[in-house]
Formats: structure tokens, sequence, C-alpha cells
């Protein structure tokens, strides 16, 4: 046997006897898998997801459980599953004020995050999704799932005070309070509607028919770019403030719902039918993915680790896990 053949039959028996998070840890994946934390026993599943980074916690909307689920990220510890209501869908943090929001099927349930108890709940007259609340002006936008509107909510009275008409079906938000604005997708259109947060209104609206039903939005402020994400192969990008469309980049085909991006390592990270994509936005190119529960469809990063967190559910419960990117 020729001595380059023993190598690689050395090679192969050395790679095929590691664990398998050793193997995937030093290949090329971007993202190493770490133990789930079971959230419940029951296989209710979840909707959109954040990080309070003051409070080191992340918040994720357990949609079919009706609860709010927090988990302590210092600890990877679960605090508590907070009743709302039914079919909780979108999260919002207010740090100043010690608030949680979580919206439900006919309102927003506030919820105090120093003892997690639920103090208010405020009615809307239809079905809720995505919220993003402005720290500016004290407000919280909630949308109408499946609804042309807007509600804005006074986050200090804990009272709707009036809703901003927008041009179709909005999915998810991304707030840009220090330039006063507010984008949102319209899946129905393929169209980003960008809003003035002073003015109430919508401003214009931003073609995207690269991107199909856009769900998913990541706002790099820093680097003035916006990442829209929907069920097709491509994300579109655009610059901001002005809209300019940039160069789309593809992920593959698959149906992606939330996004998140990591400024610190300037990567966006996007749930796509079974795979957690992880993309390097400063190269607009896609630097590798790894296997998720199909369920999976929502995303948040840990700006303190750069931990890379999902919610799901199986046949035996309900989980959050985590991803640790790649420094390299």
């Amino acid at each position: 046997m020729h001595f380059s053949s023993l190598l690689l039959l050395t090679l192969a028996f050395t790679a095929s006897s590691m664990p398998a998070a050793q193997a995937n840890a030093d290949a090329t994946t971007p993202l190493t898998a770490q133990t789930p934390i079971q959230v419940s026993a029951e296989p209710k599943r979840f909707d959109l997801m954040t990080v309070d980074a003051a409070q080191h916690r992340l918040l994720a909307a357990h949609s079919q459980a009706g609860t709010l689920t927090v988990i302590d990220l210092g600890t990877d510890r679960l605090l508590a599953e907070i009743a709302v209501g039914d079919k909780v869908s979108g999260v919002a943090v207010d740090t100043e004020d010690g608030k949680y929001f979580a919206d439900a099927i006919q309102g927003v349930g506030v919820i105090d995050s120093k003892n997690l108890q639920k103090t208010a709940f405020i009615k809307t007259s239809g079905p809720t999704d995505d919220m993003a609340y402005d720290p500016t002006n004290h407000k919280l936008y909630v949308t109408h799932d499946d609804g042309t509107e807007i509600w804005v909510v006074d986050a200090r009275k804990d009272a709707l005070i009036g809703h901003i008409d927008i041009p179709g079906v909005p999915e998810i938000m991304q707030m840009d309070a220090p330039a006063r604005r507010l984008y949102i997708n319209i899946k129905d259109k393929n169209e980003v509607a960008v809003i003035d947060l002073d003015k109430g209104m919508v401003l214009s609206t931003w073609p995207a028919p690269a991107t199909d039903s856009p769900h998913g939005l990541a706002l790099d402020a820093k680097g003035g770019r916006l990442y829209v994400a929907g069920h097709s192969a491509k994300v579109s990008v655009f610059s901001v403030p002005d809209g300019k469309g940039l160069p789309a980049i593809d992920i593959g085909d698959g149906r992606s719902d939330q996004t998140a991006f990591d400024p610190g390592l300037e990567r966006l990270y996007i749930p796509n039918s079974g795979r957690l994509v992880t993309v390097d936005t400063a190269k607009g190119a896609v630097l590798g993915s790894v296997d998720i529960p199909k369920s999976t469809h929502s995303v948040a990063v840990d700006p303190a680790t750069h931990w890379v967190w999902i919610v799901y559910a199986d046949d035996k419960g309900s989980y959050a896990q985590a991803f640790a990117p790649a420094m390299h």
C-alpha cells in the first residue's frame, strides 16, 4: 500500500470516529449546535422571538401555548411561561419602563419585566402579529394580521391611541428609531413600506420582486442595509435610507420567516425549511448552513455572546436551542 493511500485511510477513520458535534466544529460550518433547553413537555409551536439585551433574556412567543417564554441567557434556565392569550405571535421590549409586550389574537399583553407578571391587556379590533417599540416616543406599533393597518399604542398608558394605514398585508417590521423610520414587509405586494414615525404615515414603498411573499426583515443600521427574505431563494437587499436595490443574495429554495442580524459579526441568520443559513453581509455571500427542525421559523441573536437562538416543537415537547458561531 502506498503511503498516500494509508494516510487517506487514517484520516477517514479519524473523522468517522469523531463525535458528530466535534466533526461539525472542525468543518467549515458557521454554527455549532448546543444542547436544547426543554420549555414544555407539550409539543406546541412558537412564533416570533427577541432578546432583552439589558437583562440578558430570551423572549419567545409560545404561540400554541398562549404564553410568553422567558429564558435566562446567563444560566440557560427557563424563568417563566407567562399566560397571555390565544395565539401569541409577537414580542417587544420597553427597557426604560420595565415592560415586555406579547400580542395575542385580540390584543396585547403587558408584562412587568421584573416580576414577570401580566399587568394589563390592551384590546384590539382584530388579530395581531408582529410588534415594534419606539423608545423615543414610547409608542408600540402592532400589525393587524392579514389587515391593512398598524395599531399605535401609548406604551406608558397601556392604551390604543390610533392606527397607520399601510398599502397591503403586513409581515415582520424593523424599527430604526434614531432615523425615525419603521420598515415593514408587505407580503401580498412583494414590497417594503417605509413609515415616517413622526408623521405617522407611509413615506414610500420599495419593490422587492426577487423575493416572493416577504416575511423576514433585518436591518443593518451601521452598514445602511435592509435584508428581505421570503418564500423564495433570493434575499433582497436595499440601501437605507434611499431604498436603492443592491445585488440579491441566493440562499437556496425554501420558506423563510423571521431573520436576525448580528452587527458585531456582520452576519445574517435565516431559518429556511430545515436549514439555518448564515450570510456574511460584508461579502454578501452565504457562509454555510446547519440542519434544524423543519418546524423552526424564528431566530434571535444574543449580542453579548453572539450565540444564535431558535425555538421549535417536536413530538416530545417544546424547546429553545442555541448555536455557537465560528469566529473565524
